[in-house]
């Protein structure tokens, strides 16, 4: 264990029992759902649990937080341990200052950490958004810890490198971005998952030209809590994805050439949904996933 990891791992001890003690007594009365407190990599991760059995998990994206998946945890807590933590920088979830903090291989960590707590070797992973971006990482490297990944509109890193570099139609719909990047202290902690990406959305396909293309690899796996299986990016693991084809933010684009990256692939297209279908379309969404799950 690395000197900055016995560092992190006394600070979180010493704060473990006041923090802990107050999780417990956060469950909500008259709510089958109760609350928690686990140590990610340098970071306290709050959550909301229910249910018993498979553990199905969870992750948001930005601006968010577990509530998103509030019609995913009703109906799969029947027969499943449903948790959904906020991710870092999301109160009361640890919001750590540095752009370091938010990079890919601590966000892994993250994940590493709930897993531990939660006392589960593998999961079925749910990822909207950002949190489908870890998502993809995450499965891809530590397919032992996943059992099935579930992604609702979030674009494969290195499909959404290509088309933030290629497609001016997802040039145009990722300029938002760019002001997570010029923004002046102070801004939302989560600006900082953007600023610490090493994918860069350019200003328009002549800016892109001269861009260079960065390693994902290097960047999402340096210094990372566990040695990965795989730096590939590519999955063994089965994958559902789940896409509103008028979302304005990921053009649909982002679905053609997956089969590449991932070898047991299912694709559900729902035609009017947008960002996000679990909210649009629950019924749907959960249907797709239950079959899925269980086939």
């Amino acid at each position: 264990m690395d000197r900055r990891r016995l560092l992190s791992v006394g600070i979180w001890a010493m704060a473990a029992s006041s923090r802990l003690g107050f999780a417990g007594a956060q469950t909500a009365a008259g709510s089958e759902f109760s609350e928690g407190y686990a140590i990610g990599d340098g970071a306290w991760l709050y959550f909301v649990r229910s249910g018993e059995g498979p553990l199905m998990l969870f992750l948001h994206g930005h601006p968010d937080s577990w509530v998103l998946y509030e019609p995913q945890i009703r109906e799969f807590n029947r027969d499943h341990l449903v948790v959904a933590p906020n991710l870092r920088g999301y109160a009361p979830s640890d919001a750590p200052d540095s752009v370091e903090a938010y990079a890919m291989p601590r966000l892994l960590g993250d994940l590493h950490g709930l897993l531990d707590h939660l006392g589960r070797e593998r999961c079925i992973l749910v990822g909207n958004d950002w949190g489908g971006y870890v998502g993809w990482v995450f499965a891809s490297a530590y397919p032992g810890r996943v059992e099935r990944l579930i992604i609702l509109n979030a674009p494969h890193p290195a499909i959404f490198l290509r088309e933030v570099r290629t497609n001016p139609a997802q040039i145009s719909a990722s300029q938002y971005e760019r002001a997570f990047h010029t923004a002046t202290p102070p801004y939302p902690h989560w600006y900082n998952y953007y600023r610490a990406d090493p994918i860069k959305v350019p200003l328009s396909m002549a800016e892109s030209a001269a861009m260079g293309m960065p390693d994902l690899s290097a960047h999402f796996f340096a210094g990372v809590r566990a040695p990965p299986a795989t730096t590939s990016l590519r999955l063994s693991v089965p994958t559902l994805v789940i896409w509103g084809l008028s979302d304005p933010t990921t053009v649909s684009a982002s679905l053609d050439g997956l089969e590449e990256y991932v070898q047991d692939l299912a694709v559900v297209r729902i035609e009017d949904a947008g960002h996000y279908p679990m909210s649009s379309h629950p019924g749907l969404v959960n249907r797709a996933i239950r079959n899925f799950v269980h086939r």
